[in-house]
């Protein structure tokens, strides 16, 4: 008997996405797992992928897509990747919890099955572990590990795998190492020692790196909000560090900017919505706790990139007057 192809797309930066591709591995061992970050150059990266599976093999499967949100400006470029590996008998299913246009549902549901949690209180790996495999004890765990990371419940203790994702995202090999932690994960291993090994070389590089990040700190009032602006370091978790510097700068809202032209977006409150001030950004998205998008400004010319992220938070504010 053959074996259905899978493929699993999730999230490449943090631990929800890398615990919704384990619960899909230990539903389907033999599927391929393919990380992912946002915007319109990986979900061509995305389309690629299922071009080539659909297209080259005369083989049928089942495309997972986990912990990936579906923003108006790519519904086309989804419509048409879906339609074609549709039409080539394969099966589409896209669980996620962003938020989603009611245009993007309507979009996308005669193609796909979307499943979506629209309560705000569940991350992907909830949604998946429910989809695919409830009542497993091991899905179970998973599903939790990731809520309370992506929820900051603080409910439980966690290995820091999240600082080690962010540690291979340096690595050229990035993708084939998270694809390793996930089938480690898939298989119930959390840690082992060459997970130690590497977080060890981490934690001296994120010392460093947290160093050098404090003296880069710009906190500005915009309306009756603090703001503090940050640059980003790949040896520093946003989520994690995000603590660290709402204690030491007492914001409201923090943007922390990339030299790759990214932006990720904290809050210490629910007084703004972290998605608003996104969605005046490029490709911007995510929840109103935690976002993400890119900005147009020369990375290099700080002044320009913080002038230009303090306008999107200005805007979003005057959204509330």
């Amino acid at each position: 008997m053959q074996i259905m192809k899978v493929m699993i797309f999730s999230h490449e930066s943090d631990l929800d996405g890398l615990y919704s591709a384990a619960i899909g591995l230990l539903r389907y061992p033999q599927a391929m797992t393919i990380f992912l970050g946002y915007g319109v150059e990986n979900f061509q990266k995305l389309g690629n992928f299922i071009y080539s599976a659909t297209h080259y093999s005369p083989e049928r499967g089942l495309i997972i897509i986990s912990d990936l949100g579906l923003n108006d400006d790519l519904i086309e470029t989804c419509r048409q990747i879906f339609s074609d590996a549709v039409r080539n008998g394969w099966k589409i299913m896209w669980i996620d919890h962003h938020h989603w246009s009611q245009q993007a549902i309507d979009a996308v549901k005669p193609l796909v099955e979307v499943v979506l949690d629209t309560s705000g209180t569940k991350c992907a790996s909830d949604l998946m572990y429910e989809t695919f495999l409830p009542g497993s004890e091991l899905a179970a765990r998973l599903a939790g590990m990731a809520h309370t990371m992506d929820f900051f419940t603080k409910d439980q203790y966690l290995t820091p795998i999240s600082e080690l994702i962010r540690y291979y995202q340096t690595f050229p090999n990035f993708y084939d190492r998270l694809s390793e932690l996930a089938r480690k994960s898939a298989k119930g291993i959390l840690w082992d020692v060459e997970m130690q090994s590497d977080y060890n070389d981490y934690a001296r590089l994120r010392d460093e790196a947290r160093i050098q990040v404090f003296a880069t700190i710009q906190v500005r009032p915009v309306g009756r909000f603090k703001v503090a602006y940050v640059q980003s370091s790949p040896y520093l978790q946003n989520s994690l560090f995000s603590e660290e510097v709402f204690a030491k700068t007492n914001a409201d809202l923090i943007m922390f900017y990339s030299t790759k032209g990214k932006v990720s977006i904290r809050r210490s409150n629910d007084a703004i919505s972290c998605r608003d001030v996104a969605a005046n950004l490029h490709e911007g998205g995510g929840h109103a706790y935690a976002a993400g998008a890119t900005f147009k400004s020369d990375p290099s010319d700080v002044s320009a990139v913080i002038s230009e992220l303090e306008a999107a938070v200005a805007k979003a504010v005057a959204s509330q007057l």
